[in-house]
């Protein structure tokens, strides 16, 4: 590593070091986990994820059995790889491809899923079962 003989200052050397070995790592893993919340009411679950600078189109939400997936997997754009004949040696806030998945409970009503993707923010509302309520009056033997 050429540049790192460029500098006599010894926490410059160990931030260059530091910044080159975390280079090809960022690149290997260049998977992240969106933050998410998930909230209740008496009628829902709502899960709120944050995943900026994505569009609808990118996300891929998938209801198998009782498990909800949520991924995304985008290509990488060539325009911004090389930009000024810049090449990226660390790149984290590029990552477009993420996949989580939710274990649902029995009281959701899987036929009323939706979800909504606005202002970086991709929302699933998980709608609860109503009860049914069945009242029986017991006679006394």
């Amino acid at each position: 590593m050429t540049y790192m003989r460029m500098t006599h200052d010894p926490v410059m050397r160990m931030l260059l070091k530091n910044f080159a070995s975390q280079e090809m790592e960022t690149e290997r893993k260049c998977r992240w986990t969106p933050s998410t919340n998930i909230t209740e009411d008496k009628d829902a679950f709502h899960l709120e994820m944050a995943v900026p600078g994505f569009e609808k189109e990118n996300f891929k939400i998938n209801l198998e059995k009782n498990v909800l997936s949520v991924s995304s997997e985008m290509e990488k754009d060539e325009k911004t790889e090389k930009k000024d004949e810049q090449q990226y040696r660390m790149r984290e806030f590029g990552c477009k491809n993420f996949q989580r998945s939710f274990n649902l409970s029995e009281e959701i009503n899987r036929d009323e899923i939706k979800a909504e993707y606005l202002n970086g923010i991709l929302s699933i509302t998980l709608p609860k079962k109503e009860e049914v309520k069945i009242t029986k009056e017991i006679q006394i033997a």
